[in-house]
């Protein structure tokens, strides 16, 4: 039986769908930066002109400003533990064999899996039991909990390619097994550790479903602003935050990705 459709015009409806996808998942979004522009005290689109005065509004803020520094602080000192925990993690899964290897494996997938409330109010029950209060440390523990797991899978892929003849060229001229992976194994797998950081530092400075369990007045991330920000007050103030933290989580892992030359999101797929 023929098709209705020729090839060429089945391209064309699949681009087409696929255009009208991406206008859906980026309109809202568009929106949010459009009426950050607005002049008036309430947000409207479309807006009525052009101005900055909401973005001096939040460069004057200091409790905007903390809790946009507190997301940053956050989301590097996450991205740093999980990317150290997660490298470790993933040459000991795939270069050792020991018991119960697939149930521990498996077993660093839950963050991915378990709800972050559940996983918000466990880890708080459990560091209150051993008397840790809410603090950054906290903060930290938290979320490296969550990103580790986007850190392992990127690290282990990276791995399971790794030519290990060139770990035996070391050895055999002369080099240990501390400067052979310092100076052959870790360059290898850096694209890996890199792609995987730089989600785990997007994923925590967005995160905002535990986090709720975990802040403080003086730890609150740029999310729980925002989202406290919108149960009081309703205005382009919040458009102005919401910008600024999308420039910056697609800024951020771009700027590294083009300074350091390496395009690590693309060599670790």
């Amino acid at each position: 039986m023929r098709t209705l459709l020729s090839e060429s015009q089945r391209w064309q409806a699949i681009k087409g769908a696929s255009g009208l996808l991406y206008l859906f998942l980026l309109l809202p979004l568009i929106v949010v930066v459009l009426i950050s522009f607005t002049p008036t005290q309430y947000p409207q689109f479309p807006p009525e002109g052009f101005s900055l005065t909401w973005y001096a509004e939040f460069f004057t803020s200091d409790r905007l400003l903390d809790a946009l520094w507190n997301s940053l602080l956050v989301a590097a000192g996450s991205a740093i533990v999980a990317g150290v925990v997660g490298m470790i993690s993933a040459l000991g899964f795939v270069r050792r064999e020991f018991e119960y290897k697939n149930v521990l494996s498996s077993l660093l997938f839950l963050p991915m899996l378990i709800s972050p409330v559940v996983i918000g109010v466990a880890l708080t029950a459990f560091l209150t039991s051993v008397g840790m209060e809410k603090n950054y440390l906290l903060l930290v523990i938290g979320h490296s909990t969550l990103v580790l797991p986007y850190v392992f899978v990127t690290v282990r892929a990276q791995l399971f390619g790794f030519d290990r003849s060139m770990e035996e060229a070391a050895r055999t001229m002369g080099a240990n097994e501390l400067e052979t992976f310092f100076e052959v194994t870790l360059p290898t797998i850096m694209p890996g550790i890199g792609a995987g950081m730089l989600l785990a530092f997007v994923i925590s400075f967005g995160e905002f479903t535990a986090t709720q369990f975990w802040v403080q007045p003086d730890t609150i991330t740029a999310p729980i602003e925002i989202y406290t920000m919108v149960r009081t007050s309703l205005t382009p103030e919040i458009n102005a935050m919401a910008t600024i933290l999308m420039v910056i989580t697609v800024g951020i892992p771009l700027a590294l990705d083009v300074l350091l030359g390496k395009n690590l999101i693309l060599k670790s797929a």
